[in-house]
């Protein structure tokens, strides 16, 4: 699919309260909501560029208060950009995973899906890191 050029219209307040729509459906788990936030979310990962990509899983980490929760920002939007983009975003993912308990937490939802080996085994890793130390804090 093409570049929506349409998500480049949004601003950073605009992806904040994007990504909080999304992990606020995410809780209510409501199959008769009126709420299109998911299949928005799920385009977004096919037409935005992945810097927008990325904007989005920083903040839906944020948002998200549950390993449930952060299991669908890995299953979904992480993996799409890794597997996608993964050479280009590796070592910012590595970094933010330093940086940020809770996005290294979300890693470990993360599957290969139809990322390179090496971008792969850097996940691999980061996920072991994360979860060993994860396992051991009180």
């Amino acid at each position: 699919m093409p570049i929506d050029e349409r998500w480049d219209e949004m601003g950073p307040s605009d992806w904040e309260a994007f990504a909080s729509a999304w992990v606020e459906e995410l809780r209510v788990a409501c199959d008769s909501c009126d709420s299109n936030v998911g299949e928005s979310v799920v385009m977004m990962n096919f037409t935005a560029r992945p810097e927008h990509q990325w904007r989005f899983i920083c903040a839906s980490v944020h948002f998200a208060d549950t390993d449930e929760e952060l299991g669908h920002i890995a299953a979904g939007p992480m993996e799409h950009l890794m597997s996608r983009h993964g050479a280009n975003y590796i070592d910012i993912v590595e970094a933010q995973a330093a940086a940020d308990p809770k996005f290294a937490r979300m890693l470990r939802g993360v599957w290969k899906d139809l990322m390179s080996d090496e971008v792969w085994q850097r996940i691999q890793i980061l996920k072991a890191r994360y979860s060993t130390s994860a396992e051991s804090s009180p």
